[in-house]
């Protein structure tokens, strides 16, 4: 098997452990996929506007809108104007809506500490190492 076989193998792997628990956790927030992405892009983002997600997403305001009036019911996100700008909305999550995500994290990663658990000591630091390196080489290219 070839490199880039191996790493597909790899990433695809890494991929499998997140999604039972994935599913499940997504499940259980009541949202679409596309809303919980949409949380995820304000908490990483923070303060983003409407025009924000248009740009980064790709897609139309009409489908901000759309994806984002339910967050905004279920005291998920909160809307307020720009301080500088009254015409620009921003939006950040609510307390509700960031400890939704620490919930949906602890569904997110569980798959993948089940699987670390089922390595030994050895093992753990091995990949470890080996995280640590990959690291130091995506810091390299920034």
């Amino acid at each position: 098997m070839g490199k880039a076989e191996l790493i597909q193998e790899i990433v695809e792997t890494l991929a499998k452990y997140q999604r039972p628990a994935f599913n499940f956790g997504w499940q259980a927030t009541g949202l679409s996929h596309a809303q919980l992405g949409m949380l995820y892009m304000i908490f990483y983002h923070q303060e983003v506007s409407p025009k924000d997600i248009v740009d980064y997403l790709g897609i139309s305001k009409s489908a901000v809108t759309q994806l984002m009036e339910p967050l905004v019911d279920k005291d998920l996100v909160i809307r307020r104007n720009d301080a500088r700008d009254r015409r620009i909305i921003r939006l950040s999550l609510s307390p509700n809506g960031k400890k939704l995500l620490r919930q949906f994290n602890k569904y997110k990663f569980a798959g993948i500490r089940s699987a670390l658990d089922s390595l030994d000591a050895k093992d753990l630091e091995q990949l470890n190492a080996l995280h640590q390196k990959m690291f130091a080489n995506i810091n390299k290219q920034r």
